[in-house]
């Protein structure tokens, strides 16, 4: 899945905690929101993904970058563009060891999940690694049985 669409598919869950309310909220077909994250926007309308990342606060960078700019992202950009060359560095280091940190700790939990599937279907022949809910889908089903 391409950035644009990870990032689109995270920010509804966080801003409309699902596609039915993003949907409604945009005047979208549900089946087109859930199509374009199921199968990438590259194949959305132009105008419905453009509508889509307007209502997620979501700007691309130099026509390519992905980057939701809410008031903390704007904040950091007024600040950062006060600094120094010293202050830029400084800030510039902090942010790529973080970025380490997380690519890091996000590629170990997709391994261990990818593990489980693996470990679970090997002892479980009758249910395929498909099969077997993400993390993510476990905490909606949760979610939703709380409501």
């Amino acid at each position: 899945m391409d950035e644009l669409t990870q990032l689109i598919k995270k920010n509804i869950k966080l801003k409309f905690s699902s596609t039915r309310r993003f949907s409604e909220e945009l005047g979208i077909p549900q089946t087109t929101i859930v199509s374009a994250i199921k199968n990438g926007v590259s194949g959305t309308a132009f105008a419905t993904v453009c509508k889509m990342c307007n209502a997620l606060d979501i700007k691309l960078i130099n026509g390519i970058y992905p980057v939701v700019v809410s008031d903390t992202t704007k904040n950091l950009i007024e600040r950062l563009s006060k600094l120094d060359e010293k202050g830029i560095h400084t800030v510039s280091t902090v942010l790529e060891m973080e970025y380490i940190r997380c690519r890091a700790e996000a590629e170990a939990i997709a391994i261990a999940e990818k593990n489980a599937r693996i470990e679970v279907a090997k002892n479980n022949p009758v249910i395929s690694s498909a099969q077997i809910p993400s993390k993510t889908e476990v905490s909606d089903i949760l979610k939703a049985i709380s409501d």
